[in-house]
């Protein structure tokens, strides 16, 4: 059987860090807070703005594209957390890494303004823009939904990142966020796999006994499956009841094609 799967071209990684301003009704409200636990769950690229994020294609390296990142306006979602690991409140909030040069944040050791990385893109890129209007961009694979929704792989450039709080003053209600960042470029493939069966996931078992009927039958019995392989035209679905319809006898074309390839190499 064949299968589309995302391949990974080429990816590098990147690490960043810089101190932020905890908001103080935070820790008013969670007084017992004692660490933060961190997720990225969006990145704005700020592409097409000035000195933001952009992504050229290298005129002598045509299957190469050069990306500068700027001005990456990144959205965490917080856990506060006690001394036993406990949530206390989960809050979202964004901060600016790669800000510009006169910024307090920017550092060129730890937060500089811009980072320049070279990537092979043999199939190109992914495009925003309407009419003649085609801008490269950059796909975050995140953790939002709704219109702006990011939490689906796509062709092109991709990106996905990962924080830590590495330093906490409750004092100063401040913190060093490290962050890493992977780019990549990923295509869809298509594959030729060996079936070794299907995976069914572990099933949920009620606590409590019941009084048996058909639909407590089928809650507590397997789970449905897709059963149908490419090509069994025939097989009959675990969706149908069986008592309903007559027997198939007609061999599905995967087995009259197994069939007849046997034959023929026996001759």
């Amino acid at each position: 059987m064949t299968c589309v799967a995302p391949v990974v071209f080429d990816e590098c990684g990147i690490n960043l860090c810089r101190e932020i301003k905890i908001p103080e009704c935070l820790l008013e409200e969670n007084p017992c807070t004692k660490a933060i636990e961190l997720k990225v769950i969006d990145i704005d690229f700020s592409i097409g703005e000035i000195d933001g994020s952009c992504v050229e294609t290298l005129p002598k390296r045509p299957n190469c594209v050069r990306v500068t990142l700027s001005k990456l306006k990144v959205r965490f979602a917080a856990k506060l957390l006690d001394r036993h690991c406990r949530v206390l409140a989960e809050e979202c909030f964004q901060a600016l890494y790669l800000p510009d040069k006169d910024s307090p944040h920017c550092d060129d050791d730890t937060n500089p303004s811009s980072i320049t990385i070279d990537l092979y893109a043999p199939y190109g890129l992914s495009y925003y823009g309407e009419c003649k209007e085609c801008i490269p961009c950059i796909n975050y694979l995140g953790f939002v939904e709704g219109p702006d929704r990011n939490n689906e792989l796509r062709q092109g450039i991709g990106c996905q990142g990962l924080a830590k709080v590495i330093e906490f003053d409750l004092d100063d209600g401040c913190m060093a966020v490290g962050l890493s960042l992977y780019l990549k470029t990923i295509y869809f493939i298509q594959y030729r796999l060996k079936h070794a069966g299907l995976c069914v996931p572990p099933k949920c078992i009620p606590i409590n006994p019941c009084e048996q009927n058909p639909c407590l039958e089928f809650v507590e019995g397997d789970l449905l499956e897709q059963s149908i392989q490419p090509l069994e035209l025939c097989t009959r679905p675990k969706t149908i009841k069986p008592c309903c319809y007559d027997p198939v006898e007609d061999p599905t074309p995967a087995d009259e094609a197994a069939t007849k390839t046997e034959c023929d190499n026996c001759l």
